[in-house]
């Protein structure tokens, strides 16, 4: 199994990253491509752990108003009225996939 690796262009917003083999490691650095930190990636995933565990003591600090939530958000999904939809008469507009043979001009 080979293992994969963070990479991440300079001309690109951080946030935007490709995951990638590390065989493959030379090609991308060779375009330009950058390898994320280690520590960078080990402080997203404490964060993300951290992240986690609140909402977990958060969904089981919820669980007897759950129920009540529930009920709210199963009468928000319904339709407020139940109007049918308009139908319309207009005939879709023509393909342009084909393009109009054009006239040669003679001069």
């Amino acid at each position: 199994m080979t293992e994969k690796i963070i990479m991440r262009h300079p001309t690109l917003p951080d946030h935007q990253e490709i995951e990638v083999p590390r065989d493959s490691m030379p090609h991308y650095t060779s375009a330009g491509w950058q390898l994320v930190p280690q520590a960078e990636l080990d402080e997203r995933a404490a964060l993300a752990e951290a992240e986690a565990a609140e909402a977990a003591k958060a969904e089981e600090a919820g669980e007897t108003d759950g129920l009540q939530s529930a009920d709210a958000t199963a009468a928000a999904d319904e339709p407020e009225t139940t109007e049918q939809a308009e139908s319309t008469t207009e005939r879709p507009a023509r393909s342009r996939t084909k393009a109009t043979p054009k006239k040669d001009e003679e001069s």
